[in-house]
């Protein structure tokens, strides 16, 4: 088994198992993700990030679905970008495909659409959506969106703080799981339109906090490349982030 630098040895090993959590879609939770002694420093760089000076900005406070939302994809650091480069590797993509089923994903590129650095404000929120399904990107042409990877830095994070991922179970209405954002945990779900996620309760984290993660959005290639007749690897037409009123969820959730 190759040796990764920065995800422990026990998470691939986790990761080599498969999914084990199939429902409300097939998803894996792993805790002490990465190696403990790259933490601080992929913290540290975060933590320099300048709002002010993010690539997206969610500022709009009449927005119902996500407001005090910023997102970063350049001039990430130096750990960062070593991190990202390691998550995008041939290596850490096989074992991706091992745990996930979906091969052909594509490698060894960190520029695409929507990977980087996500931090939400106190009073933020995201509401409960399923993702965008088709990109096009001007190297591999129109690409099918299949995985979420996303790895949390934040320290000392209290249940009080809100901001738990919900994952949602659409047909039956129901909150299946609310899992706590804590430092160093990971999570990796398929997005299909069942994978109904987001955490629409507004932060209430102290002032100079943030919820804070890293995410990679893993791609293949779209095979029908046909704009006038473009259909994902679900056979659904092409579609943006669709959003769902979270009120009309009951919580029958574990908290993790």
């Amino acid at each position: 088994m190759p040796v990764t630098k920065y995800v422990s040895t026990d998470s691939i090993k986790k990761l080599e198992k498969g999914y084990i959590n199939l429902y409300p879609f097939p998803f894996i939770l792993i805790d002490n993700f990465l190696n403990e002694n790259v933490i601080e420093n992929l913290i540290s760089d975060t933590n320099k990030l300048n709002s002010e000076e993010a690539d997206g900005k969610f500022i709009n406070s009449s927005n119902i679905y996500e407001y005090n939302k910023f997102a970063f994809t350049k001039n990430l650091g130096s750990s960062l970008e070593k991190i990202f480069d390691e998550l995008v590797s041939d290596s850490f993509i096989n074992y991706i495909e091992k745990c996930t089923g979906i091969t052909g994903i594509i490698r060894n590129d960190k520029k695409l659409f929507g990977a980087g650095i996500h931090r939400i404000h106190k009073g933020g929120y995201l509401g409960i959506h399923t993702d965008f399904n088709i990109f096009y990107h001007e190297k591999y042409g129109f690409i099918d969106r299949r995985i979420n990877l996303l790895i949390y830095l934040n320290k000392d994070w209290e249940e009080s703080f809100k901001g738990e991922l919900w994952l949602c179970d659409e047909q039956n209405l129901k909150i299946c799981e609310k899992i706590l954002p804590i430092m160093n945990r990971c999570i990796i779900f398929n997005t299909t339109t069942k994978s109904l996620h987001g955490h629409p309760e507004v932060l209430s984290c102290p002032d100079n906090m943030y919820r804070q993660s890293i995410a990679v959005y893993y791609y293949t290639k779209n095979c029908s490349q046909d704009f006038n007749n473009l259909l994902d690897f679900e056979g659904a037409t092409c579609h943006d982030t669709n959003f769902y009123d979270a009120d009309q969820f009951k919580d029958c959730s574990s908290n993790i």
